[in-house]
């Protein structure tokens, strides 16, 4: 069994339990049976890289649709989960594509059905008993409908609401698989009987389990000691992608399940656009350069952000700036817990920030054109199977945290600044965030990310000592 484990290591994640996978998989989706009680059909991302179009040749992990991952853990394309607790024959059924060899000697081996031996290989390393034909899927899911009392179809699609009004994401591939199951439903007349369990599922995946944040904290761990190597080595470099290279190389020797996102390197001005992705541009030394970055380790991600001096010292302007904003940073960790809502962190945040720019900045004779007018970006969003997770319109952000969500702590400054500091003028383009990843508790919250350097005093230190 290890063996065979370790063949389809690439597309079953076991989440780090190991043996006890299979048990925590189906817990999971009897979880959600339980709670919908209905007949669902769950898709998987339907192709992988460079399978779409013919010029999409790219070649990189496939990024599995994360309820999927969430309930099986397996990550390849092309896979279709049935549930259907009405049922006497099986509860679950998981559809995949027929074994082909050809295509294993291009991209790998993968789960398939076609002859015993695959079929079995599926069961054993899934747990799931019953595998079919993934192009038998549209037969076996009218024959499974035909038998509910209840004619309820459940599936997952996103949406969210913008005002009063309901707003549905139609180019993904849920919303695509959610018109397939309307069509499937019309032809057994019932093409009203298809419900959104987006709601239900996600109240049951953002809470971690002690897996989830064991994960999470290697994934924080790894990017971590990514960032401590790259402060040492700092003083090598001369540009964006030659920091973007360092850093990320650090983090990919500690982890075999690749980046949380592409990371931002951003100096000078480019700091002051939210998602800079060109990463090309050279920097000077009296410049500040914002690094957001982060690891996945098994399903969880680290998403931080620091940003430091390229000279390896905060100038004083720098300083004063960099300091309001990490402490409304402990501002927000010191806010967050369990019934709070997000909304009410985006408060404490920006109002910490605007009170101190006008308290210190300003009154010390500071002038500024912020990028944005009083709040730039919101100070946290929701992580778990996506470094980004829940409804994508963050309807959350209104809602009491529950116990075990993970959530982003990341304010920021961007702007022009100038001011005379000890007779000395210093009139810079600036941006700044600084992020860590809180757990939410019953008492408060965790910061999963503390051990990574934060203050001016420890990145100062850092940037001063040479690399072995």
């Amino acid at each position: 069994m290890n063996k065979l484990k370790n063949t389809y290591s690439g597309i079953f994640r076991d989440g780090g339990v190991g043996r006890l996978a299979k048990k925590r998989y189906r817990v999971r989706r009897k979880r959600l049976i339980d709670k919908e009680n209905m007949l669902m059909a769950i898709t998987g991302v339907p192709y992988g890289p460079g399978q779409e179009t013919v010029w999409a040749y790219a070649h990189c992990p496939t990024y599995q649709e994360p309820a999927i991952m969430y309930l099986t853990g397996i990550n390849q394309a092309n896979v279709i989960l049935l549930l259907d607790p009405n049922s006497s024959e099986s509860d679950e059924i998981l559809f995949v594509s027929k074994k082909d060899l050809s295509k294993e000697f291009w991209d790998g081996i993968r789960f398939g059905v076609g002859d015993t031996k695959s079929i079995r290989e599926v069961q054993q390393v899934t747990g799931i008993k019953d595998i079919r034909d993934i192009d038998d899927f549209d037969e076996v899911l009218k024959g499974r409908f035909k038998k509910q009392r209840k004619k309820k179809l459940g599936t997952l699609w996103m949406e969210g609401t913008h005002g009063k009004k309901v707003v549905e994401i139609k180019t993904d591939h849920n919303w695509k698989f959610k018109k397939r199951l309307v069509r499937c439903l019309r032809s057994q007349g019932s093409s009203s009987s298809l419900n959104n369990i987006m709601k239900n599922h996600f109240e049951l995946r953002l809470p971690l389990d002690s897996y989830d944040v064991k994960n999470t904290i290697a994934a924080e761990k790894i990017t971590g000691k990514g960032f401590v190597e790259t402060l040492k080595n700092f003083n090598l470099f001369k540009s964006e992608y030659q920091v973007q290279g360092f850093l990320e190389g650090r983090m990919l020797e500690g982890s075999p399940y690749g980046l949380s996102f592409p990371s931002i390197i951003a100096s000078g001005h480019n700091a002051t656009v939210l998602h800079y992705m060109k990463n090309d541009d050279g920097f000077k030394k009296n410049e500040m350069v914002l690094m957001d970055f982060g690891v996945r380790w098994m399903t969880m991600h680290a998403d931080i952000s620091r940003t430091v001096p390229a000279s390896g010292k905060f100038n004083p302007m720098q300083k004063m700036l960099y300091e309001i904003v990490l402490k409304a940073q402990l501002a927000v960790q010191k806010t967050a817990r369990r019934g709070i809502t997000m909304n009410e962190l985006n408060d404490c945040c920006w109002d910490s920030v605007n009170r101190d720019l006008e308290k210190t900045f300003k009154s010390a004779g500071g002038k500024m054109k912020l990028r944005y007018k009083d709040r730039p970006h919101g100070v946290s969003h929701l992580m778990g199977e996506q470094e980004h997770d829940g409804d994508p319109f963050r309807n959350y952000l209104s809602e009491p945290m529950h116990e075990g969500w993970l959530i982003s702590n990341e304010p920021g400054l961007y702007g022009s600044f100038k001011i005379r500091l000890n007779g000395k003028i210093y009139d810079e383009e600036i941006g700044i965030r600084i992020e860590d990843n809180l757990l939410i508790t019953k008492t408060g919250c965790k910061n999963l990310s503390s051990s990574i350097p934060k203050t001016v005093r420890q990145i100062e230190k850092l940037m001063a000592t040479k690399s072995d």
